[in-house]
């Protein structure tokens, strides 16, 4: 691909963004009493921005994983995950969730909370996130499966962006508990456009992954100082709190949030390390597999955030003497995001091997495995979604601890499945392919056993979660859907009938969905009350 295409792509994103953002401020007007505009306002804004930024990363996976080697991309994605998911939530600490709800409930202890909870993030690099760095790279090396150097180095570069990214979540939480979430999701289509200019810049040079991790520090360097200017100009003046009484009663309430965050990564992302540890000769490129199976997915997955972020400040508010409005809001918004997940599940299923085959180009051969691990993977979606919106829910009803117990109880779940399943199916099938297709089978488990937590939590508190009813509407329609993709890409074939197929998908979905009454005359009165026409 072009250099001068990909320059192109990016500036044509940054101008809509720009066009967007004048339009934007030109003609929107919130109205205080329409919270169904208001969080559609939200979620809509949000999943726009991400959007782009998924895109361009989308462009940068492309480069990278037909550019790199597997081994190569596998230890960039590894430090990655290890850094960008499990120490970053250690270092959050369910910070910026505490945040957001306690100044959507108090906007007058904003200065207070936002001091707080931001030293104790910078206390928590240094005292917990190196250490495990380090712990980490050992422990690997006492399994005889050490990491290269160069992915070790990759590793402690990268976390010092936790130091910038700490103090950019801190304002984001400001940012949300204010239901101003255009605002930080523009930032992170601005950030996504100089990270991905660094990493381009990277590639062209040669750099190399250690080039990528230093690219990341300067980038999250920047977005910091851009947050700092706006939290001036939006709020108050930056300041950390050194209390310690402060500090020991903020981290109470915020340790369940932190363990919910990171049980949830352990059962969504820690058969990464089991594959690895597994996996002999051929860990590192097993494990660059699955990570692109996971990146491919990351397209749906940025969603389910974006619309539950949206609605969260509204459930927080509802969930003390509005109980009926609280469980309304719930409802409607599970529905929408199962209307959405099915049909992303049957798509990716079914272009599964377009996907793998468009990102890794020349590579491909090395990618084999992917193919289906991504086609059985998909399947986590829905109640993936589901519980997105569940355990937001708790938290909004302040039933964090049930949460964690929840979480716990899938977490070793997850391990305990994945530790017997992963090298079982490994010796059993005599393919190491099968190691990634075990672990995706059980992600799938996984998301249903915390279903099977959340349920009765919510039913406890009168507003018990209709999975079953609002699936069997959008889980019909997306068969149809599914069936009619195949029949294209049978009697086309090749990638012009995948194509054919993906385009005629959403078509084919709408109008299933509506044959089985899943747009019927509340969804259209809910339309109109966003359209302010009611």
């Amino acid at each position: 691909m072009s250099l001068l295409w990909l320059t192109i792509a990016l500036l044509s994103i940054l101008a809509l963004a720009g066009l967007a953002v004048m339009l934007w401020r030109r003609w929107y007007r919130d109205d205080p009493e329409n919270a169904v505009r208001r969080v559609f306002k939200n979620s809509a804004v949000t999943f726009g921005l991400r959007l782009g930024v998924r895109a361009l990363d989308m462009i940068v996976l492309f480069l990278l994983a037909g550019s790199l080697n597997v081994a190569r991309f596998g230890d960039y994605t590894f430090a990655a995950l290890l850094v960008s998911q499990y120490l970053a939530i250690l270092t959050e600490f369910g910070l910026g969730v505490l945040l957001t709800r306690e100044v959507a409930r108090d906007p007058g202890a904003a200065r207070r909370l936002f001091g707080v909870t931001l030293a104790l993030r910078l206390l928590l690099i240094g005292f917990i996130a190196l250490p495990i760095g380090i712990m980490v790279v050992g422990s690997f090396a006492l399994l005889g499966q050490p990491l290269s150097s160069e992915g070790t180095a990759v590793i402690f570069v990268l976390m010092l962006t936790l130091v910038p990214g700490a103090y950019s979540g801190a304002v984001t939480a400001l940012y949300h508990a204010n239901e101003r979430m255009e605002v930080p999701a523009l930032m992170e289509l601005i950030t996504a456009a100089l990270s991905f200019l660094g990493r381009i810049a990277v590639i062209v040079l040669g750099l190399g992954i250690l080039g990528l991790a230093w690219s990341a520090v300067i980038v999250s360097s920047i977005t910091a100082g851009c947050f700092f200017v706006l939290q001036r100009r939006d709020f108050f003046r930056p300041e950390l709190t050194w209390n310690r009484q402060a500090m020991w009663a903020t981290l109470g309430p915020a340790l369940p949030l932190m363990l919910n965050n990171l049980l949830g990564a352990v059962f969504f992302r820690f058969d990464v390390f089991i594959v690895r540890a597994f996996s002999g000769g051929q860990a590192e490129a097993l494990v660059g597999q699955y990570n692109l199976t996971y990146t491919i997915m990351g397209i749906a997955m940025i969603l389910p955030p974006a619309i539950t972020f949206a609605v969260f400040p509204l459930l927080s508010r509802r969930s003390g003497d509005d109980r009926t409005g609280f469980a309304s809001a719930m409802r409607r918004t599970l529905q929408l995001l199962l209307i959405l997940a099915f049909p992303l599940a049957m798509g990716i299923t079914l272009l599964a091997y377009d996907l793998v085959r468009f990102f890794t180009r020349s590579q491909f051969g090395d990618y084999q495995y992917a193919v289906i691990a991504l086609a059985i993977l998909a399947w986590f979606l829905p109640l993936s979604f589901a519980n997105g919106l569940l355990q937001y829910a708790l938290i909004a009803l302040d039933r964090q601890a049930a949460i964690t117990r929840a979480f716990i109880i899938g977490a070793i779940f997850n391990l305990g499945a994945n530790m017997v399943a992963i090298p079982v199916a490994t010796i059993w099938f005599g393919q190491p392919a099968w190691a990634l297709y075990a672990a995706a089978g059980i992600t799938i488990l996984s998301e249903v056993v915390l279903y099977l937590i959340f349920k009765p939590l919510l039913t406890s508190e009168g507003c018990p979660p209709e999975v079953l009813r609002f699936s069997w509407r959008p889980g019909l329609a997306c068969l149809i859907m599914g069936l009619g993709m195949a029949g294209l890409q049978r009697l086309i074939g090749d990638w012009p009938g995948s194509l054919v197929a993906a385009l005629s998908a959403p078509v084919i979905y709408g109008i299933a969905l509506w044959a089985a009454g899943g747009i019927g005359a509340d969804e259209r009165a809910l339309v109109l009350r966003i359209l302010g026409k009611v």
